[in-house]
């Protein structure tokens, strides 16, 4: 049976079937076009920009009077950067602004995607307690891999709907001499809006509708498992000698058993969903990589409609959301295929 919710950290989590099921509509509120993130500062509509600067006098330029606007607003106004960068903020702000601005260490709260989209979930209501939310952020893309990145970018792009119809600003800041790109190019593609170092913002011309850019990142199939990959096939009433399984081979692979419980249960919560949900039955191949745990977990009777499952806090008695919101939040990274041949559910978790 699936574990107790006092065996999980953290406490509960939500009902986990239904992942095999399909989900036909967006968790997020309806507004999703480029029309419901224009311009709309006195409106509760999400403002999304990309700053792009080279120097750290354009940064300037634009995000000073971004900061103070929100304070003369009455905004809550949230700047997470790097301590280099927040400490320069303050001392060009001065001392009685910026004693009103929270700052918050980049490093710690972009860990991960989802993480990172949970915290801003978590945080929000508390900042609209205050008025309109006014953030500025410049994301860490240093040490990141080439999966991360494309993770990254899919959050920057999937936070246009999480928060569509909210009172927010957020500026995003790209260093253009300092990073790929790639990364500095998508950012007109993940934002509505690009705002320049003179402090103007303008439409962007390549801004990407959300569900097809989520689309784009879910092009490429997934490499199978290595030839090294553990399998093991379950079905129903075989999920204790399930969970006994991956508790052995994530310790066999590195990860210690106190620390294995998040893996174990974010498996557990794709296969129980496969069998109540699903097609009854299914496979998992479990390895490490490059300082990874992974497990595949294989549904081979049915497809999944995909549409941003799992990105937003589960509501109502839609099961689907609420067992991939929770498996998302145990693991660092989810990948999700589907197709003729069923769906593959790849989990990610970090080893020391």
């Amino acid at each position: 049976m699936t574990p107790t919710p006092a065996d999980r950290p953290g406490g509960p989590l939500p009902d986990a079937s239904g992942i095999g099921a399909p989900v036909a509509t967006s968790p997020f509120p309806a507004a999703q076009g480029p029309a419901d993130t224009a311009p709309g500062r006195d409106r509760d509509v999400l403002v999304h920009q990309a700053l792009v600067y080279r120097s750290r006098h354009e940064f300037a330029l634009a995000a000073v009077p971004y900061l103070r606007a929100g304070r003369r607003a009455g905004d809550a106004v949230v700047v997470i950067a790097a301590p280099a960068v927040a400490d320069g903020l303050r001392e060009q702000l001065g001392a009685e602004t910026a004693a009103a601005i929270e700052f918050i260490d980049a490093a710690g709260w972009f860990q991960g995607p989802m993480q990172t989209l949970a915290a801003y979930y978590d945080r929000m209501p508390e900042w609209w307690r205050h008025g309109r939310l006014r953030l500025l952020a410049e994301p860490v893309w240093d040490g990141r891999t080439p999966l991360e990145v494309c993770e990254w970018k899919r959050h920057e792009s999937i936070l246009n709907v999480a928060f569509a119809a909210t009172p927010t600003s957020i500026v995003c800041a790209y260093d253009a001499s300092a990073l790929p790109g790639h990364v500095v190019d998508d950012a007109s593609r993940t934002h509505p809006e690009v705002l320049g170092p003179e402090g103007i913002a303008r439409p962007s011309g390549h801004y990407t509708a959300p569900a097809d850019f989520y689309a784009e990142c879910n092009a490429a199939p997934l490499p199978p498992p290595p030839s090294g990959a553990v399998r093991r096939a379950f079905a129903s009433g075989e999920l204790p000698g399930l969970r006994a399984f991956l508790t052995a081979e994530a310790g066999r692979l590195g990860l210690p058993r106190e620390a294995s419980l998040p893996f174990v249960l974010a498996v557990n919560e794709v296969a129980t969903s496969i069998i109540r949900e699903g097609g009854g039955r299914g496979s998992l191949w479990v390895w490490a990589a490059d300082g990874e745990l992974i497990c595949d977990v294989h549904d081979p009777g049915r497809a999944l409609d995909d549409h941003f499952l799992g990105y937003a806090p589960p509501r109502g008695v839609r099961r689907g959301e609420a067992a991939m919101w929770a498996v998302r939040r145990l693991c660092h990274i989810v990948e999700i295929r589907t197709g003729a041949d069923g769906t593959r559910v790849r989990m990610r978790l970090k080893l020391p």
